[in-house]
């Protein structure tokens, strides 16, 4: 991120820590119960915002050299994606044309391959996703390579990560869904290199999305882990598009008012924490030469999802292996285990609505944009 945002980030936050206060909405907003429990309206979540918005498969760093790829299986689709002999990303529906096996291993981290062989009956694709053998092609029959290679997904490479839009035939600009979003994010995904990715369980995708949205809980359900050092209900939102800038800071951050603001590196110096959310599903923090991507994914049911937490760092970063495992552990130990608590508060009929206060500004902005998505 850009010096001079990093600075307007953190004045912003100096006043709102001075005043014992953060970004706030113009009023309470209240959720019904229903739209969490509503197992067709979820239906509709997983369709028409993670199969057919781009959403992040998977960081570019992942796939750091012509010949690697990743596979995994995400919302219930088989996602192939390769970077081939000309350094381009693809993307495709791990299927065979012949009788619809994966081609490619699934694994959570990426591998090495130009070649795919199906272990069915060994048709094999190369990284473009062109068909380039039949197994015993006189015996099979005529068959057209050129009309029956992978399944083509969208793909786009930026900001460091790999978007891909998961239903094919459906494509969209991938500048119009940033809406701007890259100019705040700056180069800071680019140079990085891949350092690894776990993957954690969790309950409703929407629920886990909310609690990453605020600070408002850090103070009780954080007291022993993060609230020490972070500063607790106090934090930025800035809106672009369908996407939310969410941007909370450490305790020190009050002190930055008794220095030159030309010598303020809010980011490096640990100050503030920028948090970018790409809607749906998507958060990426940015630390000093390093970002945390989380890739929050609706599971087979509406009360469960995953979150595959990836970790890129510079080659002298300061943030390491030790530091990704301890978030996942801390996400999964403390959040997520609530996440499970509120579902069977809301299925118990304790209440008809979830209540979302002022001062949870992003959460508002984010159940602005899901009714939008949904009823457009």
């Amino acid at each position: 991120m850009d010096i001079a945002l990093q600075r307007g980030l953190a004045k912003r936050l100096v006043e709102y820590a001075r005043q014992k206060s953060t970004a706030l909405a113009d009023d309470v907003l209240e959720v019904p119960i229903e739209r969490y429990l509503d197992r067709n309206l979820w239906k509709r979540e997983v369709d028409r915002l993670f199969k057919r918005l781009p959403i992040v498969a998977c960081l570019a760093s992942e796939l750091p050299a012509p010949g690697t790829y990743f596979a995994q299986t995400i919302v219930g689709v088989p996602l192939l994606v390769t970077r081939d002999s000309q350094g381009t990303v693809n993307a495709f529906l791990n299927v065979c044309s012949h009788r619809g096996a994966k081609v490619a291993p699934e694994a959570e981290c990426s591998a090495k391959a130009n070649r795919f062989t199906c272990p069915y009956h060994a048709w094999t694709y190369d990284n473009t996703g062109k068909l380039i053998g039949v197994q015993d092609p006189a015996l099979f029959g005529n068959v057209d390579r050129a009309t029956h290679g992978l399944t083509r997904l969208q793909a786009d490479e930026r900001l460091g990560m790999v978007f891909v839009i998961l239903t094919p035939g459906v494509t969209m600009n991938i500048d119009d869904y940033l809406s701007g979003i890259s100019e705040y994010f700056g180069d800071h995904g680019d140079g990085l290199r891949f350092v690894g990715a776990r993957t954690v369980k969790a309950g409703h995708w929407k629920l886990v999305v909310e609690g990453h949205m605020e600070s408002y809980h850090f103070s009780q359900l954080h007291r022993t882990s993060i609230a020490p050092f972070m500063m607790s209900n106090c934090s930025a939102s800035d809106k672009f598009g369908s996407h939310n800038l969410i941007t909370f800071c450490a305790k020190s951050v009050v002190a930055m008012a008794d220095t030159p603001e030309k010598d303020w590196r809010p980011i490096d110096d640990d100050h503030i924490q920028p948090q970018f959310h790409f809607f749906p599903g998507t958060l990426v923090t940015q630390f000093r030469d390093a970002m945390l991507v989380q890739m929050i994914r609706p599971g087979d049911t509406p009360e469960t999802s995953t979150n595959r937490l990836a970790l890129a760092a510079g080659a002298n970063s300061h943030i390491d292996l030790d530091k990704l495992d301890y978030t996942a552990q801390l996400v999964e130990k403390e959040d997520y285990s609530l996440s499970h608590d509120i579902w069977q508060g809301m299925i118990a009929g304790a209440r008809a609505s979830l209540i979302f206060g002022k001062n949870e500004l992003s959460a508002h902005h984010f159940h602005e944009i899901l009714a939008s998505r949904l009823n457009d």
